[in-house]
């Protein structure tokens, strides 16, 4: 026997043991894993066949009819492990559904495959145009022989056509080990063309694939240890893969809420073996619904599902179906588990197209309330939002650029004065792609990109400019608050731009009050003050803003130099029921007890003025006096008044 034959020998060990490699580590899910199996699968059937077929001719043993029959099996498998190959190079990169979406494309990938199986299977055994078995039963090319070739590197030349196209899906290591496979494909072609006696065709391919597993699939890139399923690293590759491709997918996220509370009660290693049985029973689950899902942990608790446009119609009821498997009880010894999993389903990209806030969007989910029932995306996660808090540097360049940011001022009335004797200012930005931006996700947002000092400027030059216009003295006005955040409190510049801005438009200190909101740490509180009592020092009034929104202390309220305090709109609302009113007129009567003014906001109709005016209070501010307005506005409603 030729000693070349035990090549082929060698090749199907190899194949055997990376098949079971394969089974072992679970890695048979998915559409990258099961194109995965195809092809080693062809692969071992191809081996056999040529094993086959050259035991045959070199024992001269069976028919020549048997022999025909091993070849023809040998070189049909040979040629569909290009396109098998090819296959799962679009699957590695996560273009089928592109395929899918476009008949003609799919006619294009078939139709090649079909050519060479009627080739090989129907019309040679007619015309031996690609192989026969002459009266010695020796195995002789024909002269379509080579064609074959031609058309399999026709396929494998498409495949990594893509590859190049989208090489930023892959590590330069995995660039490296796809393209060794190519190298090698064609070393073995090259030997098997010009020395038809040295079989080392399958061996080569054996070693081909083997450098795939290790260097493409990266099982232990992947795989998470102890679970079996895809492991957090492989969902963040996934996950930008479909962001690259702009592919639709089902994302179904779970979260284990009493994570953390289960591993006090029970330990770490029993926490583990529940999350390893629901992992078990969500493979058991995909198999049983005949689901091709990617499943993964993620830790922590974590599970996520993903399945591709194949699914689409049925995303929602795969989440159910997920949701249904993990809101079972977790069986600890005698003792049933109840495992509180929010599951929530995500249309990507329509509900979420931004990979990092979906990497972080457990956390979102995990500060749900347990409820057992499945919850949507698209209901717990505000979009354009997001999208606005992604973009937030551009939208306040563009708000600068254009001079789209505007102030808006609305009065507070004095029921003893009977008149309008302060105005507080509002920062409005109505951008042109996302509209009208609240405030505080204005401010919040500011604050984290560092242009909030900026917007501090803008602000106080804004209201600098209105006190000095001549109609500001007709007003009666005693002076105009501006809104203070905690980070624009502690400033360092702030009192030398105020100063500075005040002289330009001749502005003296008693024109202008500011509105500070109270802070939890007492770090960032003691470095307010500093800016605070400097500001009152040079004779600004002070006002705590949205009391009864938050942490208030009698002792900071009682140290700072304030004016006044403004009671914020849902603690007036919430004070003025009957339940509530005895802690209401309670903080009413401190306040006049420190000697300062109560300013109620929110009054928003003739009942709540006429109530607020019972409880003694005196300043009050809503829409029922007046909305913010634009300067020429408000001076128009006053002086109109």
């Amino acid at each position: 026997m030729n000693s070349f034959i035990y090549f082929d020998h060698c090749a199907f060990i190899v194949e055997a043991i990376i098949l079971f490699s394969l089974i072992v580590r679970r890695m048979t899910r998915g559409r990258v894993n099961r194109w995965a199996l195809a092809l080693i699968t062809d692969i071992m059937l191809t081996t056999v066949a040529d094993i086959c077929a050259l035991t045959f001719e070199a024992l001269d043993i069976g028919s020549n009819t048997v022999r025909y029959i091993a070849n023809m099996f040998d070189i049909w498998g040979t040629t569909q492990t290009a396109v098998i190959f090819t296959g799962y190079l679009f699957a590695l990169i996560g273009i089928w559904h592109k395929i899918h979406e476009k008949r003609a494309l799919t006619y294009v990938y078939v139709i090649p495959s079909i050519i060479m199986t009627v080739l090989v299977i129907v019309v040679n055994p007619f015309v031996n145009i690609i192989f026969r078995i002459d009266e010695n039963g020796i195995y002789q090319r024909g002269p379509a022989y080579f064609a074959l070739y031609a058309l399999s590197y026709c396929y494998v030349l498409v495949g990594y056509f893509e590859v190049i196209k989208y090489r930023k899906l892959f590590s330069s290591r995995k660039m490296f080990s796809i393209f060794l496979v190519f190298v090698i494909m064609v070393c073995a072609s090259i030997i098997q063309g010009v020395f038809p006696d040295r079989f080392v065709q399958m061996f080569f391919l054996s070693i081909t694939f083997l450098i795939t597993v290790l260097g493409v699939q990266s099982p232990e890139e992947r795989m998470h240890g102890s679970t079996g399923l895809f492991s957090m690293n492989a969902f963040v590759q996934d996950v930008n893969k479909y962001k690259i491709l702009d592919a639709p997918i089902g994302v179904t996220i779970s979260v284990m809420t009493n994570y953390n509370a289960l591993t006090e009660m029970l330990g770490y290693f029993t926490v583990q073996s529940i999350i390893a049985d629901t992992a078990k029973r969500l493979e058991k689950w995909a198999t049983i619904s005949r689901v091709d899902a990617d499943l993964y942990y993620l830790g922590g608790g974590r599970f996520a599902v993903i399945t591709d446009d194949r699914y689409e119609e049925n995303w929602l009821t795969i989440s159910q179906g997920v949701n249904a498997v993990l809101a079972k009880e977790a069986e600890v010894g005698e003792m049933s588990v109840k495992v509180m999993n929010n599951v929530c389903f995500i249309n990507w990209p329509k509900d979420i197209d931004d990979p990092e806030f979906l990497f972080s969007f457990d956390g979102r989910l995990e500060k749900e309330a347990y409820s057992g029932e499945l919850r949507y995306a698209e209901k717990l996660f505000d979009k354009k939002r997001f999208e606005l808090r992604r973009d937030i540097s551009k939208v306040i360049d563009r708000a600068f650029e254009q001079k789209l940011f505007a102030l808006h001022f609305q009065p507070v009335f004095s029921v003893k004065d009977n008149r309008f004797v302060r105005a507080e200012a509002f920062l409005r930005l109505n951008d042109p792609e996302f509209g009208q931006i609240l405030p505080d996700i204005l401010i919040s947002e500011a604050e984290k990109i560092n242009s909030i000092h900026a917007i501090t400027t803008f602000v106080i030059e804004e209201v600098c400019r209105f006190i000095s216009l001549p109609d500001f003295l007709l007003l009666g006005l005693d002076y105009v608050e501006i809104n203070l955040s905690p980070t624009q409190c502690m400033w360092s510049d702030l009192l030398p731009v105020l100063l500075s801005t005040m002289k330009n438009y001749n502005v003296q200190a008693k024109n202008i009050g500011f509105n500070i909101t109270d802070v939890d740490s007492q770090e960032v509180f003691e470095k307010m003050c500093d800016n605070i009592d400097a500001l009152s020092q040079v004779g600004f009034t002070i006002f705590m803003d949205d009391f009864g929104a938050g942490i208030f202390e009698v002792e900071r309220i009682a140290r700072m130099p304030l004016s006044g305090i403004k009671f914020d709109r849902h603690f007036v609302k919430e004070g003025l029921k009957t339940e509530n009113d005895a802690v209401f007129e309670g903080s009413l009567r401190m306040i006049r007890d420190l000697e300062i003014d109560a300013v109620c906001v929110g009054v928003e109709d003739e009942n709540m003025r006429d109530r607020l005016i019972e409880c003694g209070c005196n300043y009050l501010q809503g829409y029922y006096y007046c909305r913010p307005l634009e300067k020429k506005e408000l001076i128009r409603f006053i002086l109109m008044g």
